[in-house]
């Protein structure tokens, strides 16, 4: 098989392996083995880690098909939905496995453990099915291991381009008092009705921006103490 139809054939999948390339092109491991040297070198196709190969150098083709299961979700997510202006650095993905960060041309892949493996599905993206967290589980992905900038998080609450219902069924879903609180009050705040969530609150109060100052007024309904200004920050 010559190297255009091999390449042609690899187009096909976001991720490919060793022995994938002994599937595809019939030859033996070791020949095959020189082969992805050659191609890797003149640039044909990219290494993502050890023993895993592509052909695109968009790592949002790819990433949710590196380790499985796994998708994206975070800062990453919200910006496929087009719920935040900014154009994160890093491909952020949830995983119930711990693996290390993956430097792929500049881009650095993450992965981020959890035991909420739920609300997500396949999404199109550039021609392929890839894994991509709910809107609302984007939110409460986000909330629950707070690596996005607080501002991110109020202001896609304040699109409600999502389905405010599944925002409070998966917080329910989450059994996280803290984030039952935060997406009560932020959803309140942008007008719209978070019913059920009252009923599930402990007598805590948590600051609502847990990266901000350590004190405000406190809303007795949420338990929240209001360190931050919402309308500062849409």
């Amino acid at each position: 098989m010559n190297g255009k139809k091999t390449i042609k054939i690899l187009e096909k999948y976001p991720v490919f392996t060793i022995n994938d390339f002994v599937r595809i092109t019939g030859n033996g491991p070791k020949y095959s083995r020189t082969c992805i040297y050659r191609m890797k070198k003149d640039g044909l196709i990219f290494q993502i880690e050890r023993g895993k190969y592509t052909v695109f150098d968009d790592p949002m083709i790819f990433s949710s098909h590196i380790l499985a299961p796994s998708y994206i979700s975070f800062w990453t997510g919200l910006r496929f939905y087009n719920l935040t202006e900014q154009l994160p650095a890093d491909i952020m993905l949830v995983s119930p496995k711990q693996k290390k960060p993956i430097k792929f041309q500049g881009t650095k892949i993450q992965y981020f453990k959890t035991g909420q493996m739920w609300g997500y599905g396949k999404q199109r993206y550039m021609g392929f099915d890839i894994f991509v967290a709910d809107k609302e589980k984007c939110i409460l992905d986000s909330l629950m291991i707070k690596n996005v900038p607080f501002d991110e998080i109020a202001k896609a609450i304040r699109t409600k381009d999502f389905d405010p219902e599944r925002l409070v069924e998966y917080a329910l879903k989450a059994k996280n008092v803290s984030v039952i609180k935060r997406v009560g009050y932020m959803m309140e705040a942008s007008g719209m009705d978070p019913a059920g969530l009252a009923g599930s609150l402990d007598g805590n109060y948590i600051l609502l921006d847990w990266s901000g100052p350590k004190k405000g007024g406190k809303n007795r309904k949420w338990k929240i103490i209001a360190n931050r200004r919402l309308d500062d920050i849409y």
